[in-house]
């Protein structure tokens, strides 16, 4: 079965999403599409709005086959890492022919040459940013810039967009499936995912409202309890960030608060919104750079249940697969501290969207399976 991968958040499903799933499925022949989604907390470090197993749903009924999580320490990170998650999961079925995202480019041959073009100057442009974020450049401008005098010819424009710098990191890791890339339609505010999140806030505001309030108070007291040296060990952290933290979170009552007081122009609102949700699940540098992948289904429907059946019956798959974590925990222990902070990034979801922990738990869900 030609299979085709996307990777999102679907937080919430929107049209865009449909869009790219039905020009992506018709652009290469592909009969199932696998989609590898972020957990119960989003790369821009907030919780989603709905928790996986409700978007997972979603998406299988929007025409996705097969849904799998990415593992919080990808999920909840830079571009670089979600990147990296997505792509190791989805060569990790071994029988994925295709990866389809989005980007304002829409041109996958230019797309190529500059990831090809930050491959090659890796170490150069490493050395640079850090030069350019030392005198308060934020990471994304200091990589423009750094690229810029490396090669005074690049275009700007395409390290400018937001899904253009998504697309290039796929494809700078990419090894074994073909990229596709679909050219973003002109979406108005009102058609995006932001749009729906403020519409559903402005719904429900008190629902909202406190789930902030629970998630700065876990927040609050985890770093109350914590110091300094260990708060600098968090993914997103260094550079003194732990310290400001713990000399700010007296001195304000939202997380809004909090970060608008440690945002600066070197550190971006996103940064710090994401440094904080790891400093909650305890995300550090190590659990990143040691994190195992594996295959966790969220939801499938008959379609993705035959292409998964096939994938196991051919010994394609190179991941563990987790259908039920109660069992195979205890059989893939090299997964362990990976799923564990799944685990637990669910347990604070719960908490913080006012959901029974038992009811709603890893270890009692099991994936959605629709027709």
């Amino acid at each position: 079965m030609k299979s085709i991968g996307i990777i999102g958040e679907y937080n919430p499903f929107h049209q865009g999403h449909s869009y790219l799933i039905e020009k992506a499925m018709k652009s290469t022949g592909a009969e199932v599409c696998v989609s590898v989604i972020s957990g119960d907390f989003t790369q821009r470090g907030t919780p989603a709005v709905a928790d996986k197993w409700e978007r997972a749903r979603v998406a299988v009924e929007n025409g996705v086959n097969v849904v799998v999580e990415m593992p919080v320490v990808y999920a909840c990170n830079s571009a670089e890492y979600f990147a990296k998650g997505g792509v190791e999961i989805l060569e990790g079925f071994g029988c994925v022919d295709y990866m389809a995202f989005g980007s304002e480019c829409g041109d996958i041959d230019e797309l190529k040459s500059v990831a090809a073009f930050l491959n090659d100057n890796d170490k150069v442009l490493h050395s640079r940013v850090s030069e350019l974020i030392k005198h308060g450049n934020s990471y994304p401008k200091a990589r423009l810039m750094a690229a810029l005098e490396i090669n005074p010819g690049f275009d700007e424009a395409i390290l400018k967009e937001p899904n253009n710098i998504l697309a290039i990191e796929y494809l700078k890791k990419i090894k074994d499936i073909e990229p596709v890339t679909i050219k973003r339609r002109g979406v108005g505010y009102h058609e995006s995912a932001e749009a729906i999140r403020d519409s559903l806030y402005e719904k429900t505001p008190k629902i909202f409202d406190e789930m902030d309030n629970r998630f700065f108070k876990l927040l609050s007291a985890k770093i109350l309890q914590s110091d300094g040296e260990y708060l600098e060990t968090i993914s997103s952290a260094g550079e003194g960030l732990g310290n400001k933290l713990i000399n700010e979170i007296r001195y304000v009552n939202s997380t809004d608060q909090l970060i608008e007081r440690i945002k600066s122009k070197a550190y971006t609102r996103t940064r710090i919104s994401r440094l904080l949700t790891q400093v909650l699940l305890g995300i550090s540098s190590d659990s990143v750079k040691n994190a195992r992948s594996y295959i966790r289904l969220l939801a499938l429907d008959d379609v993705g249940a035959k292409f998964i059946k096939e994938m196991k019956k051919n010994k394609y798959c190179k991941l563990p697969v987790i259908t039920n974590i109660n069992r195979e925990k205890e059989e893939y222990p090299e997964i362990g501290p990976t799923l564990h902070q799944d685990i637990l990034a669910t347990d604070m979801y719960n908490i913080i969207a006012g959901k029974d922990l038992y009811d709603y738990s890893d270890y009692v869900k099991a994936p959605f399976i629709g027709l």
